[in-house]
């Protein structure tokens, strides 16, 4: 292993670690600030949890109740080692919409304190970083590139579709692609198997004087920086804060209320059927995209997500090629082909057989290069939609300890009435936009709140807690990411997205990133 890494439960690590800058966690904002900062020539240490792959014990640090909405398990959502959630991302990447940036307080959307110009360029190194087509930023030229003409868009036939494409990263595996690279830098000490405990104030509140860390076998040490960045997740980044209680009694940068608070997810529903007509564009058909690598969906142009006061909505459309029972005979011939036979597995045979053309193209797939891709039976139509932020949806700390004596956090995930609103008028609007076109028809399922509570899901995309805003009675952290009211220390990572956006946040979190260091390289500079 490079000479970098530093397991800190071993005999040669002392009580004080002390560098200019100290980053607390290897993600994708953790591992691209030290990267950044590194480079640029300055004295860096990276605090790592755990080591290089998954350890059960050191996971198990994220052992958080859901008491919301039903969510993820949250000890398993986030990956505690080198590399942290990149390690099982699937990479698809795209930036953020200029509409994103801007605020709309009509639907509860705070304005950013950044705008899309401002950010593009860190974006674009981002997209660089991860070896993405230059082409990815010009819908038209990617259309171009992979070879799918233009005019068979919605957007060339609708006054209020648009089509947005989402584009699969090759990089993806961050603690791989850097760690050995990283590990050579002498200015750069990597510690892992080191947990963040305690972040300690002066005792005037305005400046971060070390990072109170212990290892799980219980030795204890401090991490000295000029500068401090809080790389976690969303709900790790809030933790800290909130239980580093000890000189502000309501958590480091919670004089107003904000941490921990507006936590969101990319949300999506499964409801209603559309079946295709022979003109539906193909390019919408979600196993057809994945097929060249792309995630392309139908969502709406800005001006009518203004008009309308919709949160930014797309749809995909999920093939389905034969009907419920044929699905089942197939799962129930799955478990039992090696069981005994019986009257039972003969008839599930035969059902999956009188439609077995559907069930290969289900199952196996059909190359474009030697078969016409066939229209499934009907296609069954996913809803996905950024989060409208929520108070009420929050980090909660709880009264029970973790391995490491730590407070552990819960989630309480909660919507919104405009959650719902959103997610009907859009499914309407796109299956009333599809069916005029000629594309087909669609079957409809009323969403009511009952429905989405019922349905919703996240995608793991981890935002809120830790929002940037112009002044401190509005967020946590300000349009450099550093806490409003403590002067070294600063926060990454999708935490601090006000709105979630359209996108997925990964490209954006490494855009940000990449901002950040440049904002640190100036701090650090004399």
């Amino acid at each position: 292993m490079a000479s970098g890494y530093i397991d800190a439960r071993g005999d040669g690590v002392g009580d004080v670690i002390e560098a200019s800058v100290a980053v607390i966690g290897s993600g994708a904002a953790g591992l691209t600030l030290a990267r950044e900062l590194a480079e640029a020539g300055r004295s860096v240490v990276l605090i790592e949890s755990g080591g290089f792959d998954l350890e059960g014990q050191t996971q198990n640090l994220f052992s958080g109740k859901n008491l919301g909405l039903p969510y993820y398990n949250l000890s398993s959502c986030r990956l505690r080692y080198f590399g942290g959630t990149t390690n099982h991302w699937s990479g698809f990447c795209r930036a953020n919409d200029a509409i994103d940036y801007e605020g709309r307080p009509e639907i509860g959307l705070p304005k950013w304190p950044v705008d899309h110009d401002e950010v593009d360029p860190y974006i674009r190194k981002a997209a660089d970083s991860l070896q993405i087509s230059n082409e990815f930023f010009d819908l038209s030229q990617f259309m171009h590139k992979v070879g799918m003409p233009t005019d068979t868009l919605a957007d060339s036939r609708s006054k209020i579709l648009e089509t947005k494409v989402f584009q699969l990263a090759k990089h993806i595996r961050l603690g791989q692609i850097y760690r050995e690279s990283l590990g050579q830098r002498p200015n750069l000490a990597i510690y892992h198997h080191l947990n963040a405990a305690h972040i300690q104030l002066a005792p005037d509140g305005k400046t971060v004087t070390h990072v109170d860390c212990v290892t799980l076998t219980g030795k204890k040490v401090q991490v000295k920086a000029k500068i401090f960045a809080l790389c976690c997740h969303a709900i790790e980044n809030a933790r800290l804060l909130l239980v580093s209680n000890d000189v502000v009694n309501t958590g480091i940068g919670n004089e107003s209320d904000h941490v921990g608070r507006y936590f969101m997810d990319h949300t999506h529903i499964f409801a209603s059927k559309f079946i295709p007509g022979p003109n539906f564009p193909l390019l919408y058909d979600r196993r057809f995209a994945e097929a060249k690598n792309l995630n392309i969906n139908i969502g709406f142009k800005d001006n009518y997500l203004r008009d309308e006061k919709l949160l930014q909505y797309y749809c995909r459309f999920n093939p389905v090629y034969f009907d419920e029972d044929i699905g089942d005979s197939l799962r129930r011939v799955r478990l039992g082909f090696y069981e005994p036979g019986d009257v039972s597995f003969l008839m599930d045979v035969g059902n999956i057989l009188r439609d077995i053309d559907s069930v290969l193209v289900s199952e196996i797939g059909t190359k474009q290069s030697m078969l016409p891709y066939p229209l499934p039976d009907y296609y069954e139509m996913e809803h996905r939609l950024e989060q409208a932020p929520n108070p009420s949806s929050r980090v909660v700390i709880s009264d029970r300890r973790d391995a490491l004596g730590s407070p552990i956090a819960d989630l309480h995930w909660e919507i919104l009435d405009e959650d719902v609103r959103s997610f009907s008028v859009g499914q309407e609007r796109i299956a009333s936009e599809f069916a005029a076109l000629g594309y087909g028809r669609a079957e409809m399922e009323e969403i009511t709140p009952e429905l989405v509570k019922s349905r919703i899901a996240g995608h793991y995309h981890q935002i809120g807690t830790t929002r940037m805003s112009d002044t401190p009675a509005d967020g946590v952290v300000n349009r450099d990411c550093r806490l409003h009211n403590v002067g070294n220390l600063y926060v990454g990572g999708s935490s601090t997205f006000p709105t979630a956006g359209y996108s997925g946040p990964t490209m954006m979190i490494i855009g940000f990133a990449i901002r950040l260091a440049d904002q640190i390289k100036t701090d650090t500079s004399v």
